[in-house]
């Protein structure tokens, strides 16, 4: 009994693991779509932010204003006008890509450049890895250095 027991825990656990994981091909098209979205809006190249971005897209991030703070949103129309005329950053571009965790259809994950770091909620719809959700802070790291 107690080898049945033990064996029938190791099958469950083998499923669990196999369910929750990613393909290799899935970890790439992930980080892509990570590398497509902040490097496409550092360099103003609507299309690469496009081809990440879901057309239900949100970006939020924590604002204050006379002491209250309250949630600032970028929807997609919104992201597409800020890629092509943002201010020029008088930096070179160093990112960092972590998948936190990923499952067959979600994604989370965690990007570190210079200014931000954002954590984007990614979602594999037809075939296609999309960004659907993404919340964002300065980096104080970065803030530091200037």
């Amino acid at each position: 009994m107690r080898l049945l027991k033990s064996i029938a825990v190791i099958i469950i656990v083998f499923i669990a693991i196999t369910v929750k994981s990613q393909t290799t091909n899935d970890s790439i098209q992930i980080k892509q779509a990570a590398l497509d979205y902040i490097e496409g809006w550092f360099y103003k190249d609507a299309g690469r932010v496009d081809k990440a971005i879901h057309f239900e897209f949100v970006k939020r991030s924590i604002n204050n204003r006379d002491g209250i703070d309250f949630l600032g949103t970028i929807n997609k129309s919104r992201m597409d006008y800020i890629t092509l005329y943002h201010q020029d950053r008088e930096y070179s571009l160093k990112t960092h890509v972590f998948i936190l965790d990923a499952m067959p259809s979600i994604a989370s994950v965690k990007v570190i450049f210079n200014e931000c770091i954002e954590y984007l909620h990614i979602a594999k719809l037809n075939g296609q890895w999309k960004i659907v959700n993404n919340l964002f802070t300065g980096n104080p790291d970065y803030e530091k250095k200037k």
